[in-house]
């Protein structure tokens, strides 16, 4: 994700574009341009459908679905695309955390593999693919199907490919062309012929210098000029008697299957034999395809792969106490000073979670960077099926909705589309859980499920840290200006107007937070930004300055002062 997105953060919702077109929110307002990524949220997980490891970004729940397949990832995936309160998520980012397996299948040529069939789908329901490798109905190559289930046969026939056509005019003579891993020639038995396929390239270039030849004559076949000489079937023919079409069939199979499949990819799997073109094959499934495994080790190499992705929020429907905390030791280091990746994440219990055991999973995870939830929730699952989902679920639902807010807008008070909560939960209760950094929750005044309050487990009494939204706020404007001024100045000379010129930068990106709403100005003052102070010491130069952080509106205190009008005579 090396360029930079244009954000458009309006009427209290965000969103960041790479497509160039024209772009429209009711109700909106000009947004801002080359701010760094603000609202990339992950959901990771185990499911039966896509790479595993692997940053995968969907624009739609259909997209999601079709890709992951079944398993929580699907269904958190699936519940964040539609959070409630009318936000919808421009995109969720998804990661496989089980180390699925591709299948295989071999395509032989007298009992030596050519090519190999490798499944795109990763996971045991790849075992279900099947493939049909026939004799072509042309007077060339090889006709390949593929199929799965009751899904259309993927069908690819009469593949076959020309490559150049030679003969040679003196006497009886044979071509031979040997290409394997150790050796890649083309050699005359008379004619005095002898070519490394390593020093002509191409197909045309290879003609060109054949034809050249006394008695040869040779030309590459229109279109097969750029071909790769090192894709050449290997053969031994007579071109004497008659002209010879030397033939590259092999690596047409390999590139139309792989080009016009959704179920496979074929590769060159020829090592120690030379290129030929496979027998047939009746009806094979493929094999090896497997789930893999979910364990500790997984989650390791999950979050280390995403480590390098440009990812602010990060949620599992996994509700583990060693996942979670995985998730939050990622968290913490990517929003170290060294980690330059500033990162929040949102989790929740499982299903029957006590308040007593949502406390003391909060008060272990005791983080700035993170929300606990409490309470599930019913909803339709992918088969339409009224669903118990866990806390866990409801905590990729939140992220979804925070990847639609714009940056200062909290979750608190949203509503859900949940269709009830597990718990109806009392004042009493709710005012426990907050106190002890759980975020609850509940059914509000209309007994629609909603989100009490976005706690952080940060048990400390420090508003900035305790605010979900607030702690967002802080993470963007450090990553954001830290971003800017790093592709501003890093790697230029140090010249004397270095300070001036620094100074008006970080004074004009400080402008643009209190544009944004991340700063508010003090009334009194009108200042939202203050003491901007530049230290120049060798190569090293040093920012400092003050702002005032926009909370969000958690409570409002009304007095009455009623009177009795007492009438005089």
């Amino acid at each position: 994700m090396g360029v930079n997105a244009s954000t458009f953060q309006s009427a209290g919702k965000i969103s960041q574009h790479y497509i160039p077109g024209a772009y429209s929110r009711i109700d909106s307002v000009k947004g801002a341009r080359g701010l760094a990524s603000a609202n990339n949220g992950v959901v990771m997980g185990s499911c039966t459908g896509g790479q595993p490891a692997t940053l995968l970004q969907f624009n739609t729940v259909a997209e999601a679905v079709n890709a992951l397949r079944s398993g929580n990832l699907m269904e958190a995936v699936r519940l964040a695309f539609n959070p409630g309160n009318d936000y919808v998520p421009q995109r969720i980012f998804a990661m496989r955390v089980n180390t699925a397996v591709q299948g295989t299948v071999d395509l032989d040529e007298s009992a030596n593999v050519m090519i190999l069939l490798t499944s795109a789908g990763y996971g045991l329901w790849v075992n279900q693919i099947r493939v049909i490798v026939a004799t072509s109905t042309d007077t060339y190559g090889k006709k390949v199907t593929l199929k799965f289930q009751s899904n259309p046969d993927e069908v690819f026939g009469n593949i076959w490919q020309k490559s150049f056509t030679i003969r040679y005019t003196d006497a009886a003579c044979d071509m031979t062309i040997v290409n394997k891993a150790s050796a890649q020639t083309l050699v005359s038995s008379v004619g005095g012929l002898s070519i490394d396929l390593n020093d002509y390239t191409t197909i045309g270039e290879l003609a060109a210098y054949i034809n050249a030849q006394t008695d040869f004559t040779c030309v590459a076949i229109a279109g097969q000029e750029n071909a790769l000489t090192l894709e050449l079937d290997a053969v031994v023919q007579d071109i004497y008697t008659a002209d010879y079409d030397a033939e590259s069939t092999m690596q047409a199979i390999i590139d139309t299957v792989t080009a016009g499949s959704a179920l496979v990819v074929a590769t060159a799997a020829n090592a120690a034999n030379d290129r030929a073109i496979p027998d047939n094959l009746a009806e094979t499934y493929l094999t090896g395809g497997t789930e893999g495994t979910f364990t500790s080790s997984e989650w390791t190499a999950a979050l280390l792969a995403l480590e390098a992705e440009d990812i602010q929020f990060v949620s599992t429907p996994d509700s583990t106490a060693a996942v979670h905390a995985a998730i939050k030791t990622h968290c913490e280091a990517m929003s170290a000073v060294t980690g330059k990746k500033e990162r929040q994440f949102i989790v929740g219990g499982p299903w029957a979670d006590t308040v007593a055991t949502a406390k003391a999973a909060a008060a272990v995870i005791n983080s700035k960077y993170g929300m606990y939830i409490f309470n599930g929730g019913t909803a339709r699952n992918n088969a339409a099926v009224i669903t118990n989902f866990d806390a866990s679920y409801v905590a990729c639902m939140l992220m979804g909705m925070r990847c639609a807010t714009a940056i200062n807008v909290p979750l608190t008070f949203k509503t859900l589309n949940l269709i009830d909560v597990e718990n109806k939960l009392t004042d009493s209760t709710l005012e426990d859980l907050i106190r002890n950094g759980t975020a609850p929750v509940n059914l509000n005044s209309n007994s629609l499920p909603f989100f009490v309050r976005q706690v952080t487990t940060y048990l400390t009494a420090d508003l900035k840290w305790n605010e979900f939204s607030m702690v967002a706020e802080m993470l963007f404007a450090s990553r954001d200006l830290r971003t800017y001024l790093e592709e501003l100045f890093i790697g230029k000379p140090g010249t004397s107007l270095t300070g001036g010129v620094i100074r008006g930068a970080v004074e004009a990106r400080l402008a643009l937070y209190a544009e944004l709403g991340i700063f508010i100005a003090d009334p009194a003052t009108g200042l939202s930004w203050w003491n901007v102070t530049i230290t120049i010491s060798g190569d090293t130069v040093t920012v400092d300055y003050d702002a005032y952080l926009t909370a969000p509106v958690n409570f409002i205190f009304v007095t009455n002062h009623f009177h009795e009008l007492v009438a005089s005579a």
